[in-house]
């Protein structure tokens, strides 16, 4: 999330308009953030070839879990 002429973004969507759409209370997820922390722990870790595990307590988000 950032802002953006004054208005916060996320990966340059106007969450406004999520707002809008969806309501409110609203979660969003950055995919690539995601991504990006995900293959940094990857690339930090890897000489301990680590299994990594989601808890889908903490998200239901089916979305997220699959990837």
């Amino acid at each position: 999330m950032k802002y953006n002429n004054k208005q916060l973004t996320i990966e340059n969507i106007n969450f406004r308009s999520l707002v809008q759409k969806y309501g409110t209370p609203a979660y969003c997820y950055s995919y690539s953030k995601l991504k990006e922390n995900i293959n940094n722990f990857k690339q930090n870790f890897k000489s301990f070839s680590p299994l990594i595990c989601f808890s889908v307590k903490s998200n239901t988000n089916v979305n997220i879990i699959k990837e």
